[in-house]
C-alpha cells in the first residue's frame, strides 16, 4: 500500500514541477527573445516481485511481475523555434531569424541571448537591453576593412570623420540622339548674291561655317519691242483699223515652256473695231508667261517672256495664219520669235568648316526656280537639306556666309579636390562631321582653372554601342588646377566597356547622356548607422559616403538544450552545451539580422493553457491515488477492532 501512496506523492510532485514551467512560459509571453520550456517525464524505478523464467520441457515462459513506484522529471527542454518579429523602427534593435546567438561580454563572463534590444551609451559602446554587457564582434579600421579577427566589445566612434578625398574618376552613362539635328541656321554675310533670308535646320545636325561660292548668271526673261511709229498708235483707243492693221482673224501665239514643248494659242475675240487697249487685253488674257505691255512713249507694243525657267530658251513665237496680219503689220514679218532668254548657269559651291574639329568637308549645292518667274530664288542641299535660303530678286554671283549652330548636349556634376571643395565639371558633346563621332570638351567653374586634357572624340561603332574615348592630347585624364591651393585634380573618364552598351551609346533615341557618379567626396561626420542582413555595421556620413564600422558576430552550440539561463533573456554555455562556433550570419548559419525589430517571445498560450489543464488533471489523479490509498490503510488499522 506504501507503494501507491509514494506512486502518489512523485505524481503530485511531477505536475506541480510541469505546472511551474507552464506557469514560467506564461509569464513570459511577452519577454523578448524568450524561448519555451517543456516538462519531460519518466517513469521511476520499478520494483519486480517476481523474475520472469524462460521455457522449460514441461512448462512455458513465465514473465516477470513488477511494480512501478511511481515517476519522475526526466527533463526540462527548451524550444529554440523562431519567434515572431516586431518592428520597432530603432537601428540597434536587432531581431534573428534563424539559428545563433548575439554575444555580450559582461566582466569576465560571455553570455548569448536571442534578445537583440541594444542601444548605445554616451561612449558609443554597443549594450545590452539589460545593461549587463556590451554586443561583441569585430571593428574595423578607419579605412572601413576588418584586419583583427579577435572579438571585442562593438563601439560606434560617434565623432568619426571621413576626410575628404579628390575625385579620380567620372563615370559616362546613357545615349546621344544619333538622328539630333539642332544645327539652325543663320545669314552671317549676303555680299552680292542677292540673298534676303536664311531659316531652318540642318538635316545633318552639323555646326559651323559654310562659305557659299555662287558663280554663273540668273535665267534672263526674253523682250521684244515692235516699232509701231509709223501706225499711229497714239493711245489704248485707238482702233486697230485706224491703227493701220488690216486683218485681225486667226492670230496665233506660240510660247516655249522652257522643256522643248510648245503651247499654241489662237487669239480670238477681235475684229477691226477693237482698239490697242482690246488687243493687248486678249493677248494678256489669253497668252500665260508672256506680258503684252503698251509703250505710250515710244507707241508701241512690247512682248516679255515672264518666266525664266529652267529649260536652254525661253521664246515666244508669234505668226499670222490665215487673214491675220498683226505680226506683219506690227513687227514687219509675219512669224517672229522672241528668243533673247538665257538659262541659269548658276553654280554653288559650299565649303563647310566644321566647328567641331575644324576639318573642312566641300559640296555642291542645287536651285530652284520661282514657279511664277523662272529666276533661280531658292538654294537647297546646305547641311543635308531642312535649310531655306531665298534671293527673292534671284541669285546672282557672289559669296555668301552662313552659319548652323552645333548640335550639342551638356551634362555636368559636382567633382571634388583634396579639400573637399566641390567644383562644377561641366561637359558638352558636339556632332561631328564624322559618322558616329562626337568631340567632347570639358571645363569647371571658375575660379578652376583647365590645364589639360579638356577636349577629345568619342566614337560609337555602326550599331550605337560604344568604341572609343580618345583626348586631344594624347593622355588619359582631365586636369584642372581648383584654385584654392590645393594639388591640381586629374581624373579619368568611365564611358563603358568596348563594344558595349553599358555605358555611353549613340542610338536613334532622346539624349539621356549623363555623368552619373563620381569616387570624390567632401569631409562627413558620422550622422546614422545601418545593420546589414548579415550583420555588418555601416556608418552614413553627412558628404553620402558608406563605411563599415565593425560586424557583428555569431554564436551557435552542438547542443543548444545544454545552455544554462542566466537571468536577464541571457544564457550561459556549459559543458553539456559545447563550446560556441562563432561565425556570420548569413555566410555561416544561414540566419539573417533584421535591423529595426525585435524578435518576441515563442510561446504558444493555447499550448500553453492546454498543458495546464493537462498538468491540473495529472495532480488531481495523482491526489486522488493519495487520498485512496489513505482510506484503504484506514480500513486496514480499522481491522483489529
Amino acid at each position: 500500500m506504501m507503494r501507491s501512496l509514494n506512486s502518489g506523492v512523485t505524481g503530485v510532485q511531477s505536475h506541480q514541477i510541469m505546472m511551474d514551467v507552464v506557469g514560467n512560459n506564461v509569464a513570459n509571453v511577452n519577454t523578448i527573445g524568450f524561448k519555451s520550456s517543456r516538462a519531460n517525464f519518466a517513469d521511476a524505478i520499478s520494483q519486480i516481485l517476481r523474475p520472469g523464467q524462460g521455457s522449460l520441457t514441461n512448462r512455458g515462459t513465465v514473465n516477470p511481475v513488477q511494480v512501478g513506484l511511481g515517476v519522475q522529471l526526466q527533463s526540462i527542454s527548451n524550444n529554440f523555434s523562431q519567434g515572431s518579429l516586431e518592428s520597432t523602427g530603432y537601428a540597434t534593435d536587432l531581431a534573428l531569424l534563424g539559428d545563433g546567438f548575439f554575444m555580450v561580454q559582461g566582466g569576465d563572463t560571455t553570455y548569448f541571448t536571442r534578445a537583440g534590444n541594444f542601444t548605445l551609451d554616451a561612449a558609443g559602446n554597443m549594450i545590452a537591453g539589460n545593461g549587463i554587457g556590451t554586443v561583441l564582434g569585430r571593428m574595423a579600421n578607419e579605412d572601413g576593412v576588418i584586419e583583427d579577427t579577435a572579438l571585442t566589445g562593438l563601439q560606434i566612434p560617434l565623432a568619426r570623420k571621413i576626410p575628404a578625398r579628390a575625385t579620380s574618376e567620372v563615370e559616362v552613362y546613357s545615349n546621344l540622339d544619333a538622328d539630333a539635328t539642332e544645327s539652325e541656321a543663320s545669314l552671317v554675310d549676303a555680299t552680292t548674291t542677292g540673298v534676303t533670308s536664311v531659316a531652318g535646320i540642318a538635316a545633318n545636325g552639323l555646326g559651323g561655317t559654310h562659305d557659299i561660292t555662287i558663280t554663273g548668271q540668273n535665267a534672263s526673261n526674253s523682250t521684244l519691242g515692235s516699232t509701231l511709229t509709223g501706225f499711229g498708235m497714239d493711245t489704248l483707243l485707238t482702233d486697230l483699223a485706224g491703227a493701220g492693221l488690216t486683218g485681225v482673224d486667226d492670230l496665233t501665239i506660240v510660247v516655249d515652256d522652257g522643256s522643248n514643248h510648245e503651247s499654241t494659242v489662237t487669239i480670238t475675240g477681235l475684229d477691226n473695231e477693237s482698239t490697242v487697249g482690246d488687243l493687248l487685253t486678249k493677248l494678256n488674257a489669253q497668252v500665260s508667261g508672256v506680258d503684252f505691255e503698251y509703250d505710250d512713249v515710244a507707241q508701241q507694243i512690247n512682248v516679255t517672256r515672264t518666266y525664266a525657267g529652267d529649260g536652254n530658251e525661253y521664246n515666244v513665237r508669234m505668226i499670222d495664219s490665215g487673214t491675220s496680219t498683226v505680226i506683219g503689220d506690227l513687227f514687219g514679218a509675219a512669224d517672229v520669235t522672241v528668243n533673247s532668254g538665257q538659262a541659269s548657269s548658276l553654280v554653288a559651291t559650299d565649303v563647310f568648316t566644321d566647328a567641331a574639329t575644324g576639318a573642312t568637308i566641300t559640296t555642291t549645292l542645287g536651285f530652284e526656280p520661282d514657279p511664277a518667274t523662272g529666276l533661280m530664288t531658292t538654294m537647297t542641299d546646305l547641311g543635308g537639306g531642312g535649310v531655306s535660303i531665298v534671293a527673292a530678286d534671284g541669285f546672282n554671283a557672289g559669296t555668301l556666309s552662313i552659319d548652323t549652330e552645333a548640335t550639342t548636349h551638356s551634362t555636368s556634376i559636382a567633382v571634388y579636390d583634396e579639400k573637399g571643395a566641390m567644383h562644377n565639371l561641366n561637359v558638352t558633346f558636339t556632332k561631328t562631321a564624322n559618322a558616329n563621332e562626337w568631340m567632347w570638351e570639358a571645363e569647371v567653374d571658375e575660379p578652376a582653372v583647365n590645364v589639360g586634357g579638356s577636349s577629345g572624340l568619342v566614337s560609337f561603332n555602326s550599331d550605337g554601342s560604344f568604341r572609343n574615348w580618345v583626348f586631344d592630347d594624347g593622355g588619359d585624364t582631365f586636369s584642372f588646377d581648383p584654385g584654392d591651393g590645393t594639388n591640381v585634380v586629374s581624373l579619368s573618364f568611365n564611358a563603358g566597356d568596348f563594344n558595349g552598351m553599358n555605358g555611353i551609346t549613340q542610338t536613334a533615341a532622346a539624349f539621356s547622356t549623363t555623368l552619373v557618379g563620381q569616387d570624390g567626396y567632401a569631409m562627413g561626420t558620422l550622422s546614422d548607422i545601418d545593420i546589414n542582413y548579415d550583420g555588418r555595421i555601416m556608418g552614413n556620413f553627412t558628404n553620402g559616403q558608406e563605411l563599415l564600422i565593425g560586424e557583428l558576430v555569431l554564436a551557435d552550440f552542438a547542443n543548444a538544450d545544454g545552455l544554462e539561463k542566466a537571468g536577464n533573456n541571457m544564457w550561459l554555455a556549459t559543458e553539456v552545451s559545447g563550446d560556441p562556433r562563432l561565425g556570420n550570419a548569413d555566410s555561416d548559419f544561414g540566419s539573417s539580422i533584421e535591423s529595426g525589430k525585435l524578435e518576441m517571445s515563442n510561446v504558444d498560450l493555447v499550448e500553453e493553457f492546454t498543458d495546464m489543464i493537462k498538468a491540473q488533471r495529472g495532480f488531481q489523479a495523482s491526489s486522488r491515488v493519495i487520498t485512496v490509498s489513505d482510506q484503504i490503510l484506514q480500513e486496514v488499522t480499522n481491522l483489529k477492532r
